[in-house]
């Protein structure tokens, strides 16, 4: 099988490339090669996704069985790929996101039934924008698309917290002893996922024609508060964080930003039913427990210590500012 993967170097797209390699797919990368090495095993065009004259000359002689885009988050860059790949491909396959289901949440258990609607977040109406666009071009034109839309996921080395996941700056905190801030009362569910484990489900639906003009999400089956998943961040390093709780509401009044990507999605409790994905790739189970993902993510940082100088002052000074403004300063 050869697929095309328009990324392929980063959080969900790395973790991806090793499981297709594994499965012995026929694998391209298209990407700008600026991210990292190309990868062995992986047949890498350097150029830019979204122009598509450069593109349609690089793949002007190819076909692939699946092309998958891991990298749109407009209907611009939607367009740009059905210019590209519409006759050039069996599959099409767009990450989307589980940011996209309706908020307020109506219940908590979230099934790709529900529908997409979110008013407070752009990225999040950006990817249904997306998703409008490829329904339209399946139901008017049989365009073969299939929608992904992973929920909050992370790679080793990545600490998913309420302010972001890629950097070291609330471990930093908590090894120094500084307090964080969870938002809300720190007690809404939440789904992490390793990118390990969506993967396996992920490559599944690789060139299964069953999945034309399906949704799913892929996520673990495991639920964790807020306030427990920044424990156990702090207990990878053997340390119990001093957590400060405040509203969702108040962070966005500082940060409009941060503030979307809580009130339109991180501060509600939602539940995944993932039924439909193992319907479909039957041997799929997600078994990174995130204690293990953490663990992993702790020995990553620790045998590369550069990483730990990943610190984002725009976080580090909006949680100051946050506990100063809500009193919660230590004596």
């Amino acid at each position: 099988m050869r697929v095309l993967f328009i990324g392929g170097t980063g959080n969900i797209s790395s973790s991806c490339t090793t499981n297709a390699l594994d499965r012995g797919i026929e694998l391209f990368h298209l990407n700008r090669g600026q991210s990292s090495e190309p990868r062995d095993g992986v047949q890498t065009l350097i150029g830019d996704a979204r122009n598509v004259d450069e593109v349609g000359k690089m793949i002007r002689d190819l076909h692939f069985d699946v092309v998958v885009d891991f990298i749109a988050f407009t209907p611009e860059h939607i367009q740009a790929d059905l210019a590209l790949y519409r006759d050039r491909t069996d599959q099409f396959i767009f990450i989307s996101s589980a940011s996209v289901y309706h908020k307020p949440v109506r219940h908590q258990v979230i099934t790709e039934s529900t529908p997409a609607f979110n008013p407070y977040w752009r990225y999040s109406q950006n990817k249904i924008a997306c998703e409008q666009l490829l329904w339209r071009e399946y139901t008017e034109n049989g365009f073969p698309m299939t929608i992904v839309r992973p929920s909050h996921t992370y790679n080793d080395g990545w600490f998913p917290t309420s302010f972001g996941s890629g950097d070291f700056t609330y471990p930093d905190r908590m090894l120094r002893g500084k307090p964080i801030v969870v938002h809300g009362d720190g007690q809404s569910l939440w789904t992490i996922t390793h990118t390990d484990d969506f993967a396996k489900g992920f490559n599944g639906l690789l060139g299964d024609p069953r999945t034309i003009g399906e949704t799913f999400h892929i996520t673990s089956d495991e639920q964790l508060s807020w306030d427990e998943i920044h424990i156990a961040i702090g207990r990878a390093f053997g340390v119990d964080p001093e957590i400060v709780h405040v509203p969702s509401e108040v962070i966005a009044r500082f940060d409009e930003e941060v503030g979307a990507g809580l009130i339109g999605d991180k501060q509600y409790s939602v539940i995944f039913d993932n039924s439909k994905i193992k319907r479909y790739v039957p041997d799929f189970k997600a078994t990174i427990t995130f204690q293990e993902g953490m663990r992993r993510s702790a020995e990553i940082v620790e045998a590369h210590p550069r990483m730990k100088e990943t610190i984002s002052k725009e976080t580090n000074d909006l949680v100051d500012r946050l506990i100063e403004a809500i009193g919660a300063v230590r004596p």
